[in-house]
């Protein structure tokens, strides 16, 4: 006959079965912990390195082009300013930063700077060199311009200013980097790999009739104030005080013979550190024309520029002054006007 079974090895057998099932639960638990951990980190490793950076570079890209846009209503407010002659002050809101990604990536800042004056020593015109030279042309922001027959048939007749500068500095870190910089009525924008381009023209128009008169219209515009610079989120008011506008015309003086206007000669010098906008605009101002490589010429300071990225990059604050030369004129008309720059609310 067998043995009775022994009921503590019984209940040890069922104690050690129960157990190993309570661990296979657990190790089963453990496993499916990590396994979903590893499906979220994966993805939110996808997010991090693949969306987040389209999320930015939109909101970076939204950025420049709000950016763009208060640079062009500004200048479309000086615009009517300095012409109608009004409204006597203006305020346009330029954001500061780009929006983020909620606790992921903080917004991209940038900086927003107006500097009143970029020829700190003035002009100097002795007889013995060219009207409005600077000083220190390699470091000087100007404009100049300069009629053989001024208004009424008068003598030589020249206007010089320095221009001022309205710029942004947009370091962005996922779409490219932008600077956005208003001068002398024009909007430029430009990147750090030399690339420029004149996003707002001048009021610069040269035209030729079909008798073959030469018209020129264009400006000279003051910016001054207080130097500022602000750095921040939301957006930034900048003012914009009209202060002075005069009307400079000429048609030449009367011929000794016929009585009738004899052409003269026009001169329009920039003194800039975005010589690639500015050259490739007057350029093409000049082509547009029809008057002929005969009637215009351009000059650069240095002589060796040309109007190339690879001359635009890396110029550490010097400028480059250009110098169109147009003859045989009939008739020239320019608006010589000042506006003072404040930034915030109700500046002054």
């Amino acid at each position: 006959m067998g043995e009775t079974p022994n009921r503590s090895a019984s209940r040890r057998y069922r104690r050690a079965r129960r157990r190993l099932r309570h661990e296979s639960r657990g190790v089963v638990a453990v496993i499916g912990t990590l396994l979903a951990l590893l499906v979220f980190f994966t993805l939110f490793g996808v997010f991090i390195t693949q969306y987040l950076p389209l999320w930015m570079t939109e909101n970076e890209s939204a950025f420049a082009s709000q950016t763009d846009l208060a640079f062009s209503m500004f200048k479309s407010t000086v615009d009517s300013q300095y012409q109608l002659g009004g409204p006597a002050s203006a305020g346009i809101p330029f954001p500061l930063a780009s929006n983020s990604v909620p606790l992921l990536a903080q917004p991209t800042q940038g900086t927003l700077g107006f500097l009143p004056s970029g020829c700190a020593k003035g002009f100097n015109v002795p007889p013995t060199t060219p009207y409005g030279q600077p000083v220190n042309s390699s470091a000087c922001v100007f404009a100049n311009i300069t009629l053989s027959s001024g208004p009424g048939g008068s003598g030589l007749f020249s206007q010089r200013i320095a221009t001022g500068v309205l710029q942004m500095v947009i370091p962005n870190r996922y779409y490219i980097p932008q600077t956005f910089y208003f001068e002398d009525d024009a909007v430029i924008q430009a990147q750090p790999s030399g690339y420029q381009v004149m996003d707002v023209n001048p009021p610069f128009n040269i035209t030729r009739n079909a008798a073959g008169n030469t018209t020129i219209t264009t400006s000279l515009l003051q910016l001054y104030g207080n130097a500022s610079t602000v750095v921040g989120i939301g957006s930034q008011e900048v003012y914009s005080h009209f202060r002075y506008s005069q009307s400079i015309s000429a048609s030449g003086a009367l011929g000794a013979v016929n009585h009738t206007s004899l052409p003269f000669t026009f001169k329009f010098q920039i003194g800039t550190q975005f010589p690639c906008a500015w050259a490739n605009f007057l350029n093409q101002a000049v082509a547009d024309s029809g008057i002929g490589s005969k009637n215009a010429t351009i000059a650069y300071t240095p002589s060796s520029f040309t109007p190339v990225a690879s001359s635009c990059t890396g110029l550490n604050g010097a400028t480059t002054v250009i110098t169109l030369t147009i003859s045989n004129v009939n008739y020239v008309q320019y608006y010589y006007a000042g506006v003072q720059v404040s930034t915030g609310v109700g500046g002054t």
